[in-house]
């Protein structure tokens, strides 16, 4: 744990070193410092968690401000957009793919970083709401395979990544695939970027509910499917979302 979470969390619980144990010779001593110790350890690993999110949202929401929420032309080359050239907005990003998946290298993160922030923006997407996205669907595991045979970050099923013209097992390219499914839906729902407002609309609600169930069940039931797997996905996701925007 880094030494500036251990403060935040001193912060937090209002534990100081003062406020720790007077340190007396024998067994007795050690005993009740080893006891303190441990209670601190639990304090930690049940704030932390919560702590580091909170820390992501706000990184997150300084970033996305500062760059705006307007969707430049794409560029002659692949990331040379300005939006981040500005290596404290790249870095929250790269923050947040950590945050979600530490086993990844430093070089998957910058990929998959470099792939949210172009290609959301190409598409006219908020990238929290990507991230967000990616995040329920596969906890960033680029290797990921469900039991349906989806694939990848995006969790894309072979066909419809055939539809997209990508390859689920790139990871840039699942990110595409993921960006281009996600505008199509909104903007068949007729959301026209209201959700980036207030991190909710009810274009989005429909369009999270066709990413998991097709637009064909989204139809047929007029609004999100009856089923408990959309129904849960939809609020995990906006849940999700949400917290990224710094709103709970």
């Amino acid at each position: 744990m880094a030494v500036s979470e251990v403060a935040a969390v001193q912060s937090d619980t209002g534990m100081s070193g003062s406020d720790a144990v007077t340190v007396k010779s024998g067994n007795k001593a050690r005993s009740s410092v080893l006891d303190i110790v441990m209670s601190y350890i639990d304090i930690v690993q049940t704030d932390v968690r919560r702590h580091c999110r909170a820390l992501l949202a706000a990184a997150l929401c300084s970033a996305f401000f500062l760059a705006g929420v307007s969707s430049p032309t794409l560029a002659d080359t692949l990331y040379e957009q300005p939006y981040y050239k500005n290596q404290a907005y790249f870095e929250s990003y790269c923050q947040a793919v950590r945050y979600y998946n530490s086993q990844l290298s430093e070089k998957q993160v910058s990929s998959i970083a470099q792939a949210i922030l172009h290609y959301s923006y190409y598409y006219g997407l908020d990238p929290r709401l990507v991230v967000a996205l990616i995040a329920c669907e596969s906890n960033f595991r680029p290797k990921a395979v469900s039991s349906a045979g989806a694939v990848g970050l995006g969790q894309l099923m072979p066909g419809t990544a055939r539809e997209e013209g990508v390859n689920p097992y790139d990871a840039q390219l699942n990110i595409h695939g993921v960006c281009r499914v996600l505008c199509g839906h909104l903007k068949r729902y007729g959301d026209h970027g209201e959700y980036m407002r207030t991190g909710y609309s009810h274009s989005l609600e429909l369009a999270l509910a066709a990413y998991n169930a097709g637009p064909g069940a989204v139809e047929k039931y007029d609004g999100v499917p009856p089923y408990p797997e959309t129904i849960n996905y939809v609020s995990k996701v906006l849940s999700e979302y949400r917290r990224l925007l710094g709103l709970q």
